[in-house]
């Protein structure tokens, strides 16, 4: 196992179908020929990838080339992107960019039109979404919540048997990375608020099991409201899940959950995604996808993360919307401990990141779409003095969830703020101010 390691660090190529390469882009290092026996050198590095380019390989009967771990994620389509499409768009995008800063605008149609077709996230006929039960304004069925909390603890030691799999090099069972997907698949079409609900629960720090299972529900929450099918929801299941597998390879004494108490335990943090990549390169069970996430979780867009400082398009869309789901997740963890902070925090931090282009906008979004402005389960504080507890989302007026009202005989009423505008929500209330009104 060992020599294996040293191989692959030593070499950290992977191989790429050239109907798969993004033009347009320029190389950080060459790629060389991945059929024959020896490193035949096709394009140095600087070059940029264009269809004269890949029409010229095609030509010398090449089909796959060897592309280094900086460059993988960059020239690798997207999920549904074609190679013309995928440069089409980046022209497009990069125009739109130029108007706005020379203060130049369309016509509000036009606009709209043009956001939804530079934006990766599109929902098509075959997205899960046309799955998910629509969301009702009633209270959770007491019998499946406690049926997902079940399921969640069961999960957990699945996901538990995973890492000791992959630890261990040892063969993988994809039956039990499959019944992790299938059952999230199920409780997801059952009832989605629930499923959020006990995705977002505070993680206890360092147990890297429970967090990559909860951060993987979540992050299957926003891809879905993204427009992701199965598939693609399954790679970024699987990359979630078991992306922290690393974290146990390394010297984590100076490290709470992803919190470093020093610059030297910053650098041995950073250590990991490598570790958990060339891990999951042991076997040939997880999808080069979901290595590629597990790899990038921790990548921001203005280029602030780790490992490597990758950049917006140099991140893979379904890291993104991965990066998002685990701040979210390791913010209320660290929060759990400190009565006086709110979930409500965490989202304001993520709404603060997207406008500063740390984190994706979509994905950002799509985390309100999924748990609210106010997270699901998160007490507030009515206009009208009442207190109400965040019980279902209103999928695009994230200020407006569905809430449900305790009255002074201890009986519950529910309402939906989107349909009553004399109410809405002033204030989260943190848990201790909770715990001081119950007194």
């Amino acid at each position: 196992m060992v020599a294996r390691i040293i191989k692959q660090k030593s070499s950290p190529y992977s191989a790429l179908n050239i109907d798969r390469l993004r033009m347009g882009v320029k190389l950080q290092s060459p790629i060389y020929d991945a059929e024959g026996e020896k490193n035949i050198l096709l394009l140095a590095s600087g070059k940029k990838i264009t269809q004269a380019t890949i029409q010229n390989l095609k030509n010398r009967g090449i089909r796959n080339v060897r592309v280094h771990e900086r460059d993988l994620s960059n020239l690798t389509l997207s999920p549904g992107e074609s190679q013309s499409s995928g440069f089409t768009s980046s022209l497009r995008l990069r125009s739109q960019k130029l108007r706005k800063r020379s203060g130049g605008t369309s016509a509000p149609g036009q606009a709209a039109d043009t956001e939804r077709t530079n934006s990766p996230w599109q929902i098509q006929p075959q997205s899960f979404l046309h799955e998910v039960t629509p969301p009702a304004a009633t209270a959770y069925s007491p019998e499946l919540q406690q049926e997902y909390r079940k399921e969640f603890a069961v999960l957990t030691k699945v996901t538990d048997d995973i890492y000791r799999q992959v630890l261990g090099a040892s063969r993988i069972s994809l039956s039990q990375i499959r019944n992790v997907t299938d059952c999230s698949f199920s409780k997801m079409i059952q009832d989605m608020d629930l499923f959020v609900l006990e995705g977002i629960t505070p993680v206890a720090l360092g147990n890297f099991c429970r967090h990559g299972l909860q951060m993987s529900s979540l992050a299957m929450a926003i891809g879905t409201q993204l427009g992701l099918q199965r598939e693609h929801l399954s790679q970024l299941c699987i990359g979630c899940l078991v992306h922290d597998t690393g974290m146990i390879k390394i010297n984590s004494g100076g490290i709470q959950g992803h919190l470093p108490a020093s610059p030297i335990d910053f650098l041995e943090l950073k250590k990991h995604p490598a570790i958990t990549y060339n891990l999951l390169c042991e076997s040939n069970e997880f999808p080069m996808i979901s290595r590629i996430v597990a790899y990038q979780i921790h990548e921001r867009c203005d280029g602030s993360g780790y490992p490597r400082g990758q950049k917006q398009n140099q991140i893979h869309p379904f890291a993104k919307i991965a990066a998002v789901a685990d701040e979210f997740l390791s913010l209320v963890s660290v929060a759990a401990a400190n009565s006086e902070v709110h979930p409500y925090q965490a989202v304001e931090q993520l709404i603060y990141g997207a406008s500063r282009g740390i984190f994706d906008s979509g994905a950002v979004r799509a985390l309100l779409q999924s748990i609210s402005l106010y997270p699901v389960g998160s007490v507030v504080e009515l206009n009208q003095g009442q207190l109400a507890t965040v019980i279902r989302t209103n999928r695009q007026q994230y200020d407006a969830p569905v809430v449900s009202i305790r009255k002074p005989d201890g009986t519950t009423q529910i309402f939906n703020l989107q349909n009553h505008p004399e109410l809405h929500v002033i204030r989260a209330i943190p848990h201790a101010k909770l715990e001081m009104l119950s007194l």
